[in-house]
């Protein structure tokens, strides 16, 4: 059964090993030379297509403006024809529309004629009312031989921008399907029909290749302690492996790592993976799981041998649909387990114990005295002042428990720091003890 190979005669190498030169040449210049003319030419063809694609709207819109005034000139003179003009000036002018009318093609030195110039030139005192209507079929003339050509050759440069298969144009449903030509059925000759067997096929990205995984495994024995998380969280994030997390969907990373092949590392893909677990823990899940995607994108096309990044990315692309389940079902398991570790993680951090300071009265029973300065004292009322407003609450309401609510949401150092000035300026009646209640359990 022949296999149609077509396909195949689009495609346009920069970098060919079999390209030939002068032997005084350098080869690796010439596929330099050669790589940088194709981008070269292609860049300028996109730059022209854009172009017409603005320019085509704005001089059909030129022609609608001008039909009726031919007609208009007939029916109401020449005087009215100029003031609707001139209006018709105003408008192009207002929006911004300065369309080239006239092609200058046939005198390069020549600038080309906008649609204000073109009308400043029609409008004249005095003029007859043949001169003007002679006037304005030119214009609409040259204006409908500018747009017969740019729409010509908008259709010979998309023609020339899709004969050729780039990375621009290679993702569409059928870029990666093999045509095969089917046997006439009206060959009699054919041999008698063996008996056949369905079998069900799994298809995988690259049958010769043995999977390395290098996400987080479920083993316990890898999840020992925190320090093993520690250490997880000390991988510092690149600004190559930044850039990668950041993008969305397969076109996107295509072109980056075309651009940048050389992040195509386990060291990016784990730095990615470290960014997913760190992202995770601060409950940016929608991120979490796009770096695990982009991590073992990496993977993927590092582990699928030398053409690794075109074969990934042409079965992402591909009709059949199973090599990109296989690729999710492998993001879904690891953005699972990432999620489970997380969130052991949180739920350790919120069980351990937090050091703080707890102010208890005497063992004698005698109470602690809690004062307000008066505003008439005012080296401690400004000092009263510049306490947090929830100890200064705290402080009114005379109760050691509120006092100590306030003082469990701060750090040791800070507590310390706000007790002794309270004691030193006779907020509160506290002794110098500290008992470590810690030691005692």
């Amino acid at each position: 059964m022949p296999l149609d190979y077509s396909k195949w005669d689009n495609l346009e190498l920069s970098d060919d090993s079999d390209i030939e030169c002068h032997p005084n040449v350098d080869k690796k210049s010439m596929i330099k030379w050669k790589r940088e003319a194709i981008h070269r030419e292609r860049a300028e063809r996109k730059a022209q297509i854009e172009q017409l694609e603005q320019f085509i709207p704005l001089e059909k819109w030129v022609l609608q403006q001008l039909a009726p005034f031919p007609s208009y000139l007939e029916k109401y003179g020449v005087e009215s024809t100029l003031e609707k003009l001139k209006t018709f000036q105003a408008l192009a002018q207002k929006a911004g529309r300065h369309i080239v009318a006239v092609d200058a093609a046939t005198k390069p030195d020549t600038p080309p004629l906008t649609l204000d110039k073109a009308l400043a030139n029609i409008i004249k005192e005095n003029v007859k009312q043949d001169e003007l209507l002679q006037s304005i079929e030119s214009l609409q003339k040259k204006a409908a031989v500018v747009l017969e050509k740019s729409e010509k050759e908008l259709e010979r440069l998309r023609k020339e921008q899709n004969k050729k298969m780039t990375s621009e144009n290679m993702f569409k449903e059928t870029s990666n399907r093999t045509i095969l030509n089917k046997a006439s059925s009206s060959s009699s000759s054919a041999p008698s029909k063996k008996s056949t067997k369905k079998e069900k096929v799994v298809e995988t990205l690259n049958p010769n290749a043995q999977m390395k995984n290098l996400s987080i495994s479920d083993d316990k024995q890898e999840q020992k302690d925190e320090s093993d998380s520690d250490e997880e969280g000390d991988i510092e994030l690149s600004k190559e492996a930044a850039a990668f997390a950041k993008l969305k969907g397969f076109e996107p990373s295509y072109k980056h790592i075309t651009r940048y092949p050389e992040i195509v590392t386990e060291r990016i893909s784990d730095e990615i993976l470290a960014e997913a677990f760190t992202s995770q823990i601060k409950g940016n899940e929608e991120f979490a799981r796009n770096c695990v995607i982009q991590a073992l994108t990496l993977q993927y096309c590092g582990q699928l041998g030398r053409d690794g990044v075109n074969t990934f990315f042409a079965k992402m692309n591909a009709a059949n649909q199973q090599a990109r389940s296989m690729f999710f079902n492998d993001v879904d398991s690891t953005y699972k387990r990432i999620q489970t570790r997380c969130a052991e993680i949180i739920a350790e951090r919120s069980n351990e114990q937090v050091e703080t300071i707890q102010l208890q009265a005497a063992q004698d029973g005698s109470p602690i005295t809690i004062r307000i300065p008066d505003p008439k004292e005012e080296e401690a009322y400004k000092v009263y002042q510049a306490l947090p407003e929830t100890f200064r609450d705290a402080l009114k309401t005379g109760s050691l428990d509120s006092l100590n609510k306030v003082l469990e949401h701060m750090s040791v150092d800070d507590a310390e720091t706000l007790v002794q000035v309270c004691s030193q300026y006779g907020f509160l009646d506290v002794g110098e003890q500290v008992i470590d209640e810690t030691q005692q359990q």
